[in-house]
């Protein structure tokens, strides 16, 4: 009998600590996004005019010195790169309701969020933290496999910190600390289908279209593999995305060697950053003379 009351008592107790965890817990790596998005959106808002955003995860924050761009460009530029894990879907959400008629939008994407879901892993804590209705958006089977994910990141999570300018770009990110388990060839599906997340991709631009936004899409720059240059999935990503949106550049050009990498194959240390801006701000400054 005491054995049935100790293990009542044990169930209840971790009851209630799940509650407890799912109501009260700050995570620290979505306050880190939160607080991403409030620079972001605080500098787009104090636009006037027409402006411009560069949208993806994190592998846009490390690529593009708007800083830079806002010096050469005549539309002022914010770097609207967040972190790959809220997904396609949510990164959409978020440039969508900062852009006004008249604006430029550019989407780089992680080839990943192409073919994976449009909320990921870090969009369920997001809401979960800051807008629980949005949780229906997640079966029940996601919803305990990302709480229980997301449990065991929180407490391995370690805060990076880089120079973050007024306008959402990583600068000043030096040298490399690429660590060698890394330095693998991404995992890409056999051939490119259209997934949910495209399909939030193709509502984007219908937005886009109907609100006089230009919409334009690029490639992340990507450390170097050859395997990628027959690379089935990509070579059919690029046929579809090259149909159906203005396209700056394709996949190929945007490989990088690794003294260009920082911390992972898509994120570019400030050598690489600096070759990337400039491509973009020669690209764009014919764009803007036209």
């Amino acid at each position: 009998m005491l054995y049935i009351i100790l293990m009542l008592f044990v169930l209840s107790l971790s009851f209630f600590a799940i509650i407890a965890y799912f109501y009260r817990y700050p995570s620290k790596g979505i306050q880190r996004i939160r607080y991403l998005e409030q620079v972001k959106e605080r500098y787009a808002q104090q636009i006037t005019g027409p402006k411009r955003l560069i949208v993806g995860g994190s592998d846009v924050l490390y690529c593009f010195n708007t800083e830079a761009m806002n010096k050469e460009l005549k539309i002022p530029t914010v770097n609207f790169g967040l972190n790959v894990g809220l997904g396609m879907g949510y990164l959409l959400d978020f440039a969508k309701r900062n852009l006004n008629p008249g604006d430029q939008v550019i989407i780089c994407l992680a080839y990943s969020l192409y073919y994976k879901k449009p909320y990921d892993i870090f969009s369920y804590e997001y809401y979960r933290m800051y807008d629980r209705k949005k949780l229906k958006r997640f079966s029940l089977k996601e919803r305990i496999y990302f709480f229980l994910a997301n449990f065991k990141l929180n407490l391995s999570y370690v805060q990076k910190q880089f120079n973050l300018t007024d306008s959402g770009a990583y600068v000043e990110v030096v040298g490399s600390k690429f660590e060698a388990k890394k330095n693998i060839p991404l995992n890409f599906p056999e051939h490119f289908v259209e997934t949910d997340s495209i399909h939030h991709l193709e509502q984007f631009k219908k937005y886009c279209v109907e609100n006089r936004i230009d919409l334009k899409l690029t490639f992340p720059s990507t450390l170097y593999f050859p395997d990628y240059i027959k690379c089935t999935y990509l070579n059919e990503l690029f046929r579809y995305v090259s149909t159906e949106f203005e396209c700056i550049g394709e996949p190929v050009i945007y490989f990088v060697p690794e003294s260009q990498i920082y911390n992972s194959v898509y994120h570019v240390n400030d050598m690489g950053q600096l070759l990337r801006t400039n491509n973009l701000i020669d690209y764009l400054k014919v764009q803007e003379e036209d």
